[in-house]
């Protein structure tokens, strides 16, 4: 871990291509320029958060003009980018496609002329300092790539509570993977040392948060919009998600994954993190949370049933659901059932990571949670 990890801050009023331009490269002057980052003919991917096929007004994913600030800035300085996800549920060519032409990347490499990765190959590599697995499969072309510069959106989630730069790159698991990886790390822990093995495995050398425009409440794609007006970026993941939970109001040591990684040696105390550029602003109110509360999915038989019962759940509205079968197909604890048409969830087996909820293109699953469950799981 650097010592005293530098995050810097600058302002960004909406998404004006000229205006994101100029405040990414305040930004970044803080570090010595994109120059700093990146040698001459180096490949770079550039990884947005591209969670599902949504429009960049949704807040859900990485706004285009934050990716190709980033990218302009990557190319002066003789960098070679592609732009590179693994969006959540099954992986193809045309599906990969699809999420492009939605999230405005195929847009941003039309524009600029850099790669835009169709890619889906699969690559195994052993980790053997990892402490959730010691080896991971992931994107074969992000495993190659000479520079990693990560792009995520800040946001909340259903399952986190935050989503930044950390939990980004759970997108190198490519496809249908990830819902394996869920069902094998039911443990929020387990879960959150998954995403820091990650991150050891494939470190981003630099990542800027798209905050701008986050997204608060049922997070992270059936949430609200949220202005916020900032640019952020550090060359550590961790020191970045610190100051943006603390910006929209949660306790960054309250999440697992910041904890462990705090534990691992990776992470600084907030009060060891320097910060740069413009003075961060309050958030008033604080970003709304999921409304939910829950514990970890990995129950002890005797207890499980009861718990499950107070546990939050996935509820499937009748007027927006259309049928097509995505929560059904991307379930990693093949909980949702098609009957007549329609999902139908196996309580008894659904392990609350709401994937379903997360993956639904139709915003058609919410998250229920009796009074009495929030009251005793808080």
């Amino acid at each position: 871990m650097p010592e005293n990890p530098t995050v810097a801050v600058s302002r960004c009023a909406d998404y004006d291509q000229q205006q994101v331009a100029a405040s990414l490269d305040r930004l970044l002057q803080h570090f010595g320029g994109m120059q700093s980052f990146i040698r001459p003919g180096q490949i770079v991917a550039v990884k947005p958060n591209l969670i599902a096929k949504k429009k960049p007004e949704e807040a859900a994913t990485t706004h285009p003009s934050v990716v190709e600030a980033v990218v302009t800035l990557v190319q002066k300085a003789g960098g070679k980018p592609f732009i590179v996800d693994s969006p959540g549920g099954p992986s193809s060519k045309g599906l990969l496609n699809a999420v492009y032409r939605a999230t405005g990347m195929a847009a941003v490499a039309e524009r600029t002329g850099c790669g835009l990765s169709l890619d889906t190959t699969e690559m195994t590599l052993a980790h053997p300092g990892g402490k959730a697995v010691k080896q991971l499969t992931v994107l074969k072309a992000l495993a190659e790539a000479d520079v990693i510069i990560g792009l995520p959106k800040l946001k909340t989630h259903c399952m986190t509570r935050y989503t930044g730069a950390v939990k980004l790159m759970y997108g190198a698991i490519p496809g249908l993977k990830k819902a394996q990886y869920h069902f094998n790390m039911q443990r929020l822990e387990q879960f959150s040392n998954l995403l820091i093995d990650i991150n050891t495995l494939l470190p981003t050398s630099l990542t800027v948060m798209d905050a701008v425009v986050g997204m608060e409440g049922d997070g992270p794609t059936a949430g609200s919009p949220r202005e916020v007006g900032l640019l952020l970026a550090s060359p550590s993941p961790y020191a970045l998600d610190v100051v943006c939970a603390n910006l929209i109001g949660i306790n960054p040591t309250g999440l697992p994954f910041i904890r462990l990684s705090m534990e691992r040696g990776l992470c600084p105390e907030p009060s060891g993190i320097h910060l740069t550029g413009d003075p961060l602003p309050e958030i008033t109110p604080p970003f709304r949370l999921p409304a939910h509360r829950q514990v970890d999915f990995d129950i002890p038989g005797p207890f499980k049933g009861l718990i499950s019962k107070l546990q939050p759940r996935p509820v499937f509205s009748p007027e927006l659901c259309i049928g097509c079968g995505e929560c059904h197909r991307c379930c990693p604890a093949n909980a949702i059932e098609m009957a007549e048409g329609l999902p139908r969830v196996k309580l008894n087996s659904c392990i609350r990571c709401f994937c379903c909820q997360e993956l639904c293109p139709h915003r058609a699953v919410s998250v229920y949670q009796s009074w009495l469950g929030k009251r005793l799981l808080r």
